[in-house]
């Protein structure tokens, strides 16, 4: 099996079935369980993401099936967006928000290594994202 990258898939949990872009972003993610402030956030760096989902470093271990906001620092994402957002590409602190469920953890290099699956996501960030990996991919190449 490969993944449309091109490389080898890694495990048999590992079915995305959009482009990955591997980028090394500031990333927090906060479990969405009640309490609230019974909630810890993870702050860490994001391994790829593709318009479907995020693959994130994590200092511990995520169960499968967690429904997590997702938090990802993209500098340039707002260039990318239509509209009102448009004025602020050259901001800084542009983020992508979305909340995503755990699909997968395993071990790798002291941390644990956490896919996670899109399952809502506002449509303009969205777009933004698919046209930024899409650039991003076009340049690689």
């Amino acid at each position: 099996m490969t993944n449309k990258s091109g490389g080898a898939a890694s495990t048999s949990a590992d079915n995305r079935q959009t482009i990955r872009l591997p980028k090394s972003y500031s990333v927090e993610v906060k479990e969405l369980a009640f309490p609230m402030t019974g909630s810890s956030t993870i702050r860490s760096t994001v391994n790829d993401i593709s318009s479907g989902g995020i693959c994130i470093e994590s200092p511990r271990s995520l169960a499968n099936g967690l429904t997590m906001q997702v938090r990802v620092n993209i500098p340039t994402l707002n260039k990318y967006s239509s509209g009102f957002f448009k004025v602020y590409e050259n901001d800084a602190e542009q983020y992508l928000i979305a909340i995503a469920r755990t699909v997968w953890c395993k071990p790798g290099g002291g941390r644990y290594l956490v896919g996670m699956e899109f399952v809502n996501v506002d449509e303009t960030q969205a777009r933004a994202l698919t046209a930024l990996i899409d650039k991003a991919l076009r340049d690689k190449s």
